[in-house]
């Protein structure tokens, strides 16, 4: 990445009606998530073996989420449905999740979490509480706290677009 200032090619916030003050947070902040999105997808190949990034983000929805049919859980994860067969394929012929009658629809199939796909969430979901605790030991209380508040504040933002 390039220094912050440099921006994209394509002109970046000029082409967004902003300060100037704001133009540069805004920059900041797209480095920052794309920054936090390759590191998201890089350390979820050490997180656990069996699993990779889109695997891990359709495994923690659905743990989240439970009873999910394939086209929900597609539109949850904002992939079109054709990718979302093949992952979920993928899963199921590995053994970490199931697809079951839903007694409410009975043409329908809800996504169930086999307990193998339970046991490597947890063991990934511990493995990224390590590494967020020690990233962020040294921050004050108020600090991680603010974080984690604004961090939910964006992301609660896109829901309801």
């Amino acid at each position: 990445m390039g220094a912050p200032g440099d921006g994209p090619p394509c002109g970046g916030v000029e082409t967004v009606a902003v300060d100037a003050a704001r133009a540069d947070d805004i920059d900041q902040i797209i480095r920052a998530i794309v920054g936090v999105a390759k590191r998201t997808r890089g350390e979820l190949r050490n997180l656990h073996p069996d699993i990779g990034y889109v695997d891990y983000t359709l495994l923690f929805v659905l743990g989240e989420n439970p009873h999910l049919r394939a086209v929900d859980l597609a539109e949850v994860v904002a992939i079109d449905k054709s990718t979302a067969s093949r992952q979920l394929a993928s899963l199921e012929r590995r053994g970490l999740l199931r697809r079951e009658r839903d007694p409410e629809r009975p043409r329908s199939r809800r996504l169930e979490l086999t307990e193998r796909a339970r046991e490597i969430l947890c063991d990934a979901d511990a493995a990224w509480r390590r590494r967020i605790a020690e990233r962020t030991r040294e921050w004050p209380a108020e600090d991680l706290h603010a974080f984690a508040t604004l961090i939910d504040r964006y992301t609660a933002a896109d829901q309801g677009e």
